[in-house]
């Protein structure tokens, strides 16, 4: 008969190697998601892409739209920690200018320089890096339309999205900064899906620079 030393060490090792397998489920239906959409995830694509036994999808997850659900949650927390810091960057830098040098024009002009660039770089870098995030996020704005569970998920991932390009908006526009962040969200979300078939060797990064940095001027008011 074991001691209760041992089966606590059991327990305590069986937990972390528990949790291992749960995101490696996790992430193997992301995967799975990115190449067949949505519709096309089902528990044995996702165990043979995780390398796990078929048994053990519905072992941890109750069915199939939980195993989705959590999995697209798990893409979401990601992904918006990147996009924070990445804002968080572009607000230490629009922080040094005062309120009369946010209304120099030659202030303007280097404003949209440095935002289009940076904006520019996060989109090569998903495009290159990344680009199965992209198509999993894609697949899962498209199931919104006609899931409640994905509509929900979808709405708080943007909206997660849009609360940055707000507060950028309101430095330049107090009066309806959510109107120009929607749009300026509309396009970049657009050019990355546009570019997803010309991943990894033939995307227009020059066409994708002109449009960001029309938008962002124009939100900027610099032209």
């Amino acid at each position: 008969m074991k001691n209760a030393g041992v089966v606590e060490l059991e327990k305590r090792g069986t937990r972390p190697r528990g949790e291992r397998t749960r995101r490696k489920i996790l992430n193997a239906t992301l995967n799975v998601i990115a190449k067949e959409g949505v519709r096309g995830t089902t528990h044995r694509a996702i165990a043979r892409e995780a390398g796990v036994q078929l048994s053990l999808t519905t072992y941890y997850f109750r069915d199939l739209n939980e195993l989705i659900s959590l999995a697209f949650r798990t893409f979401m927390d990601r992904d918006y920690g990147t996009v924070t810091e990445q804002w968080d960057k572009a607000f230490r830098y629009l922080d040094q200018f005062s309120p009369p040098d946010l209304a120099d024009p030659e202030a303007r002009r280097r404003i949209v320089d440095y935002c289009t660039k940076r904006i520019v770089d996060h989109v090569r870098h998903g495009l290159t890096r990344h680009p199965e995030g992209l198509a999993v996020e894609h697949h899962f704005f498209y199931e919104a339309l006609n899931d409640p569970t994905m509509q929900e998920l979808s709405d708080l991932h943007r909206s997660r999205l849009l609360e940055p390009m707000v507060r950028f908006c309101e430095y330049f526009n107090a009066a309806d900064p959510e109107t120009d962040a929607r749009l300026l969200f509309g396009t970049i979300t657009r050019l990355e899906y546009q570019a997803l078939p010309s991943v990894p060797n033939d995307v227009d990064y020059k066409s994708i620079r002109n449009e960001i940095r029309r938008i962002v001027g124009w939100i900027v008011n610099s032209d």
